[in-house]
């Protein structure tokens, strides 16, 4: 299975790029997620393979720890406005940047204060276009995934996938597809993840980390939240909420699930994971099984993401928020 036409010609530029620069930021979205981490680190791997420098900085202070089995993973800095890099750019210095499955620079965080000038970045991403932000974007929202983009620029140079890369790139995709189970897995999916086990990549370390190793006290707040299950619009819509003193106790990544739990009641056609994440500051998932744009709805609260799978940041009460959502959803019914 070849790259389009299309995707062979941006896979070229982007090596291009590479082969005239050096010393890249390497970076992706706030609450770095699976696909963000792989993808980055795919990346990096190759960027490495072709002798070039560069610096993995997230925005996050804490980066998922699902995902430490990825070679490069020790590498990942957490933004702070005196950072060394000595050790990993000539002089410290930033020169160019790749930023992956990051629409716009609202999504970045602090690390938007550090990019090069537009001219001097590209980005990779499967999200709608919030922004343009540098010489090359290229955008793709028929991908499953930043990850399966990345496995295209390295197609294209030639680069012989080892181990460690086959993992980054499987995981980046099993991750974003939800093993597979999510609307937006294509043949594009399963081909490339049958290669990385050609490889050697086991698939059920890697989806049993991901998915099935939570800590105990995740899965009593997982249980939680379930049990705080609530509906609306005869069913159309169900919710799961956890307030401030739940999310105190646990990684945001542990019970991320819940988004997706949400949606999986029979005859439901959307679903909110709503948690507070600081008194009165709340982190909305949407998820959808139906005609119901979920991106739409995000981007009325100045969120967004995919038809299928959004997410926003709203301040307000429980019960206020849950009736603004609402009245949004029954709009694009």
């Amino acid at each position: 299975m070849l790259a389009s036409k299309i995707h062979q010609e941006f896979a070229n530029k982007i090596l291009q790029f590479i082969a005239s620069n050096d010393n890249f930021l390497i970076s992706s979205h706030m609450n770095s997620d699976g696909d963000a981490i792989a993808s980055a680190l795919a990346i990096h791997m190759l960027l490495t393979c072709l002798n070039k420098k560069s610096a993995l900085i997230f925005h996050d202070q804490k980066i998922d720890k699902r995902f430490d089995y990825l070679n490069g993973f020790k590498n990942i800095i957490p933004y702070k406005k005196e950072l060394d890099l000595s050790e990993h750019l000539p002089k410290g210095k930033i020169e160019n940047a790749i930023i992956l499955d990051v629409p716009g620079y609202g999504r970045l965080g602090d690390v938007a204060e550090i990019l090069p000038p537009k001219d001097h970045l590209i980005k990779i991403d499967h999200h709608p276009l919030e922004d343009e932000m540098g010489i090359i974007d290229w955008v793709d929202v028929d991908a499953s995934s930043s990850t399966v983009m990345v496995h295209e620029i390295i197609e294209a140079a030639g680069i012989t996938i080892d181990l460690p890369m086959a993992e980054a790139i499987f995981s980046g995709i099993v991750y974003d597809t939800g093993r597979f189970s999510f609307s937006n897995t294509t043949a594009r999916d399963l081909y490339v993840c049958s290669k990385m086990v050609v490889i050697g990549v086991k698939p059920s370390d890697i989806t049993n980390r991901i998915f099935f190793e939570n800590s105990f006290s995740a899965l009593k707040i997982i249980g939680k939240g379930l049990c705080s299950l609530e509906n609306y619009l005869d069913g159309a819509v169900n919710v799961v909420y956890l307030a401030h003193e739940d999310m105190q106790k646990n990684n945001q990544s542990e019970i991320e699930e819940l988004a997706n739990y949400s949606v999986a009641i029979r005859g439901g056609m959307v679903g909110l994971f709503i948690r507070e994440i600081e008194k009165g500051f709340h982190k909305v998932s949407f998820r959808s099984h139906s005609n119901v744009d979920v991106n739409k709805v995000a981007k009325a609260f100045d969120g967004g993401g995919h038809a299928r799978a959004a997410g926003c940041r709203i301040d307000g009460k429980k019960e206020d928020i849950i009736s603004r959502i609402i009245a949004e959803i029954q709009k694009q019914m």
